[in-house]
C-alpha cells in the first residue's frame, strides 16, 4: 500500500493491522532521522521504541551542528515532533524478533514485540543502538555521563586544561591517553592491572608528559554534587579529577536480528537496514543522523522499485487478457 492509498493518521488506531511501508525500530537520532526522511517521502512509517535511550546518562550532546549543548531528551522530543508532523506513528514496544517473509499482500518483514504483538512492513530499519559495558570498578557505573566518558570529541572540550585520567581497559588505552593530551596537559593513565604497558609505549607517554599510575583503582568517588570527584587508589592515594575516559565494551542491541540477512553488499535485496550504533559503534549523533537519512532514502527507493515492477507486471497481464 502506498501512502496515497493509506488511511489518515488519525484512523490508524490498530497499528498491527496496517502493512507499513517501513517500520523503524528505535527512536534515537538514527531512527528518527530515517523516519523523518521516509515521512517526508510520503511513506507510512511506524516507529517502535522501548523508551530507554543509550544517552540517558548524560546532560548534553556536543558536536552536533545547530544543537551544541542541547539535552539529549530535547533532541529526541524535537525529532519525534518532526516525525509526527509528517504523519509518522509511534508505539512503545520492545522488539523480540524480526523475520523476513514474502507474503502475497506485500508484507516483507514481520516484527514481533516481547508482548506478542506482530507488526507487518515492507521494509524495516533497525536503529536500536548499543549497550556500554564498563570496567568493573566500584563507583564507575554510577558516574557514567557525570564525569566518566568514552568519547573525547564528545566530552573532552568541557574538561579542557583540567585533570583528566584514562582508565585502561586493554590494548590501545595508551592511545586514548595520547589523544586526550590535545585537551589537557594534566593527564594520567591508570593502568589498573588490566593493561600490559610496554617499554616503548611508556617512553612515548613520558615524552608527552603523560603520567602513568600503576596502582590499582579501588573506587571512583563522587562529590557532593553527584558528579565525579576523583579516584581512590589501592595504595591509599586519592586523585582529584575533572573527568575519567575509558573504553567500554560496545554490545549492539541486535539480538532480534540473529540469522537475519541485513541490507549490504552481501545481501543487496534484503529488506532490513541497520543504522547508527546498532551497526557502527563509532557513530556519534551527527553520523547516526546521516546514516538514518541515507537508509531512509534507500528504503524509499527500494519501495519505489517494487511499485514499478508491480505496476508493469499488472499492465502486461492486462494486455495479455485483451
Amino acid at each position: 500500500m502506498t501512502h496515497q492509498d493509506a488511511p489518515s493518521t488519525t484512523a490508524w488506531t490498530e497499528t498491527e493491522t496496517v502493512i507499513w511501508d517501513a517500520i523503524v525500530i528505535g527512536a534515537g537520532p538514527a531512527g528518527l532521522s530515517a523516519a523523518l526522511t521516509l515521512g517526508r517521502g510520503r511513506r507510512q512509517v511506524l516507529v517502535l521504541d522501548h523508551g530507554v535511550p543509550r544517552n540517558r546518562f548524560t546532560d548534553h550532546i556536543h558536536g552536533v551542528l545547530g544543537h551544541e549543548g542541547l539535552a539529549p531528551g530535547e533532541l529526541r522530543r524535537i525529532g519525534r515532533a518532526e516525525v509526527e508532523a509528517h504523519e509518522g506513528v509511534f508505539e512503545v514496544a520492545e522488539v523480540a524478533a524480526v523475520a523476513p517473509v514474502a507474503e502475497a499482500d506485500g508484507t516483507r518483514v514481520l516484527v514481533t514485540a516481547e508482548d506478542g504483538r506482530v507488526f507487518r512492513a515492507r521494509a524495516v530499519v533497525v536503529a536500536t543502538g548499543l549497550r556500554d559495558e564498563l570496567p568493573n570498578v566500584p563507583g564507575l557505573r554510577s558516574l557514567w555521563g557525570r564525569g566518566v566518558y568514552a568519547c573525547p570529541f564528545c566530552d573532552g572540550y568541557e574538561v579542557r586544561d583540567r585533570a583528566i585520567a584514562v582508565l585502561a581497559t586493554g590494548e590501545h588505552s595508551d592511545m586514548k591517553a595520547h589523544l586526550l593530551r590535545q585537551w589537557s596537559a594534566d593527564l594520567v593513565l591508570l593502568v589498573n592491572g588490566s593493561f600490559d604497558l610496554g617499554a616503548a609505549e611508556a617512553r612515548a607517554l613520558a615524552a608527552r608528559g603523560i603520567r602513568v599510575e600503576r596502582s590499582g583503582v579501588d573506587e571512583v568517588v563522587a562529590g557532593s554534587d553527584g558528579r565525579l570527584r576523583g579516584v581512590r587508589l589501592a595504595n591509599g592515594t586519592e586523585l582529584e579529577l575533572a573527568a575519567i575516559f575509558t573504553n567500554p565494551a560496545f554490545v549492539p542491541l541486535t539480538a532480534m536480528l540473529d540469522g537475519v540477512e541485513t541490507r549490504g553488499p552481501e545481501h543487496p535485496e534484503a529488506r532490513v537496514w541497520v543504522v547508527g550504533n546498532a551497526g557502527d559503534a563509532r557513530a556519534n549523533v551527527p553520523v547516526s543522523i546521516g546514516q538514518g537519512a541515507t537508509a531512509g532514502g534507500d528504503v524509499a527507493f527500494a519501495l519505489l522499485m517494487d511499485e514499478i515492477e508491480a505496476a508493469t507486471s499488472e499492465a502486461e497481464a492486462g494486455e495479455q487478457r485483451h
